[in-house]
């Protein structure tokens, strides 16, 4: 073998080890909803568009995860609903679904990008085609008791499991996360009140 085949070869194999280490994984998350209007959300990317991003509910019916972990099935009738975070804009979610089934979101494929899931009770459902605009239950769309969880839409209980599966990174959110451009937009009108504030403070103590 050539020395120039030598680094070619050496080449793919630090390309295939690089490649390896950036393979995406299967994140598996499980919790319990003490009020019916409870909203879980969680953040995860993808570095490349994939078609093989799952996202798979388990608590209503029961099963095994991702982690290998048994879940018990009982739970509410589960709501995913998918929104790109940069922008805050609806990509998917599962309105369409049977009341029996779990929720399932496929990819087709999945562009590359940072995304906002959240997950709820199915009457509880997106009320727009952005995050921003909120879910049933806050804009007086939905009639079901908010204290304890009493499973309005199905099951007995409030615990939930999810897999997000084929991505990069995924986290579990205890708020609601702020979409990127949101963010700078609320960032922007707090820096222009701050100098209305200021331009306004000398003609009021001349006055």
């Amino acid at each position: 073998m050539t020395v120039k085949h030598t680094l070619t070869a050496f080449k793919l194999v630090l390309l295939l080890f690089g490649s390896q280490s950036v393979m995406a994984a299967n994140f598996s998350f499980t919790g319990n909803f003490t009020y019916d209007n409870d909203i879980q959300f969680f953040d995860f990317s993808i570095a490349a568009d994939s078609p093989a991003v799952l996202i798979h509910t388990f608590s209503l019916n029961g099963g095994v995860n991702a982690d290998g972990t048994p879940i018990a099935g009982g739970g509410f009738d589960p709501y995913l609903a998918l929104f790109n975070k940069a922008d805050g804009a609806w990509v998917y979610s599962t309105e369409t679904k049977n009341d029996a089934d779990e929720a399932v979101i496929t990819a087709n494929p999945l562009l590359a990008g940072d995304y906002i899931l959240a997950l709820t009770q199915f009457d509880n459902i997106r009320a727009g085609d952005f995050l921003s605009d909120g879910f049933a239950y806050a804009l007086g769309l939905t009639n079901f008791g908010v204290a304890p969880f009493t499973a309005y839409s199905g099951g007995s209980s409030g615990h939930w499991a999810v897999d997000i599966s084929n991505v990069d990174a995924a986290s579990a959110s205890s708020s609601v996360p702020a979409p990127a451009t949101l963010t700078l937009t609320l960032i922007g009108l707090i820096g222009l009140g701050a100098r209305h504030r200021k331009t306004r403070i000398p003609s009021l103590v001349t006055a």
